[in-house]
């Protein structure tokens, strides 16, 4: 019921990713700060591994799961839970006399995401395919 205490090393990548937590898909990135419904047997400073990964995507290719791609993984840490502000629920009916009012505090968590594994940030290219671009190009 607490803040995160330290600091966690996030390499920043140029990749993303859609996860679904609860019953919601959000599009993160490492380093992003999510703020869900709340997570049930988790703890503040413990890091967790979100397997249903929808979509993955970087700036060279994109990975679309049916409905999940296998392999993939969001590493995130849970950094707070605590509850949201009240909202107020007022009900009348006309001419009765007749009023309710009542209040409801929405528990929540939210959720640093460290790492995204399954994508690679830069394309690798092998020397076999680099000899075949120069010779491609040697031929035009």
């Amino acid at each position: 019921m607490g803040r995160i205490e330290g600091q966690l090393s996030i390499p920043r990548k140029p990749v993303f990713a859609v996860i679904e937590l609860g019953a919601t898909q959000y599009k993160v990135s490492p380093g992003d700060l999510v703020v869900t419904e709340k997570l049930r047997y988790v703890d503040v400073n413990q890091q967790i591994k979100i397997s249903r990964v929808l979509m993955l995507g970087s700036r060279y290719e994109s990975v679309i799961g049916r409905p999940l791609v296998p392999g993939a993984y969001v590493t995130a840490a849970i950094e707070e839970q605590f509850q949201d502000a009240k909202v107020l629920i007022f009900k009348k009916r006309r001419r009765k006399n007749s009023r309710r009012l009542t209040g409801h505090r929405q528990d929540l968590t939210s959720v640093r995401i460290i790492d995204i594994a399954g994508i690679e940030a830069e394309p690798t290219l092998k020397l076999s395919d680099t000899t075949t671009v120069q010779q491609e190009a040697k031929a035009a």
